[in-house]
């Protein structure tokens, strides 16, 4: 379990995705939304939410028709600055880009998009959407109800979900955009799978059993489900503010499925998720070079702030993944050999070329 990381051309896994996908049925259009979506997760080190899961849910999910191969997704309640999608359960990168692309238009015909999202499936990292919008001077904000795996606080079962948020915003070149990309719980599932595959444990703090005692096997983590416990809510416990957390984690809920009317996390069937999708035209409010001007007056105070003996400069969400994505492009992304040979074993059955050496 503990083999080192195997190093992959970027371009060389995009053109398995593409590949596999559309040889499943996938249209050629949908499949490039998937892979764009997935490979900038893994470009920036979210490796929990990437190639990690492609053949085992992305590819065999919709071989099994648990996921619709060619959805019609459609807009199904419209108004100038805002929309609900309905993602007819397909691929959930396939509603999200739609829904984003959307709320982009919007916001560039009225000054700000709102898109919600109902009726779709797991859409990977939240922050690749709210990235989209940096291109076009705006903001991106990207939201989604999660696997049903959280306690809510002084609970002793999991019952709402792994619920996510994504907020981007751009800064001068060659200041990386400040994109941060968390969940509402103390940890993503995805972690919890990290940690078994590298046979790790993981912290205290992260998830209870269901008596409330601390989980530090991953396995157990899978072991419970259905029986008691789960991962806690962002601040772990009720002295370091898991009721923040769980704030936070019912607010995704409330814009991503209850204004879709597409139902919360907890009511959800299992696989099936709900998003909402932002983007705010800076210009709408400001000139650019105005807000590039705050930004960088904004850290650089925040820089010159005193720091504690060794911990080194203070840094900002989205710089360590800029460095990794400069990086992974130049020298490859590091795989576990395990997820490789995952891939390898899907593409002799699919018989397609594996084509990553």
């Amino acid at each position: 379990m503990n083999e080192p990381d195997i190093r992959v051309s970027h371009e060389k896994m995009y053109a398995l995705g593409v590949r596999a996908l559309t040889k499943i049925g996938v249209p050629e259009d949908h499949a490039r939304m998937t892979v764009d979506v997935l490979l900038c997760s893994d470009l920036r080190g979210i490796e929990s939410h990437g190639f990690a899961r492609f053949a085992a849910y992305y590819v065999e999910l919709p071989r099994q028709g648990r996921i619709k191969i060619d959805p019609d997704v459609r807009v199904v309640q419209d108004a100038p600055s805002a929309a609900t999608v309905d993602g007819d359960g397909g691929l959930g990168f396939v509603a999200s880009t739609f829904a984003m692309r959307l709320a982009m238009e919007k916001a560039q015909a009225t000054g700000v998009g709102m898109v919600s999202v109902r009726n779709s499936s797991h859409y990977g990292p939240a922050s690749p959407y709210a990235m989209m919008a940096l291109e076009r001077g705006m903001i991106g904000v990207s939201m989604t109800t999660g696997g049903n795996g959280v306690v809510p606080p002084g609970g002793s079962r999991r019952v709402y979900g792994l619920n996510a948020l994504s907020f981007a915003a751009p800064a001068r070149p060659p200041q990386p955009p400040f994109v941060l990309d968390m969940a509402t719980s103390v940890v993503a599932a995805g972690k919890f799978e990290i940690a078994r595959r590298r046979g790790k444990p993981v912290p205290e703090g992260w998830a209870i059993d269901g008596e409330g005692r601390p989980i530090t096997d991953p396995n157990q983590y899978y072991i419970d489900v259905g029986t008691g416990g789960g991962v806690l809510p962002l601040g772990s416990d009720i002295l370091r503010g898991a009721w923040k957390g769980f704030g936070l984690g019912i607010m995704v809920d409330v814009l991503c499925g209850v204004l879709s009317a597409g139902g919360s996390s907890a009511e959800l069937p299992r696989r099936s998720a709900n998003h909402f999708f932002g983007a705010i035209r800076i210009d709408a409010f400001s000139d650019l070079e105005t807000f590039y001007d705050g930004m960088e007056s904004m850290m650089r105070t925040l820089r010159a702030a005193p720091r504690l003996p060794g911990a080194g400069p203070l840094t900002f969400a989205g710089e360590p993944e800029a460095a990794l994505e400069a990086d992974y492009r130049r020298n490859g992304i590091p795989y576990h050999p395990s997820v490789l040979e995952g891939l390898r074993k899907m593409c002799a059955d699919l018989g397609i070329e594996y084509g990553l050496e």
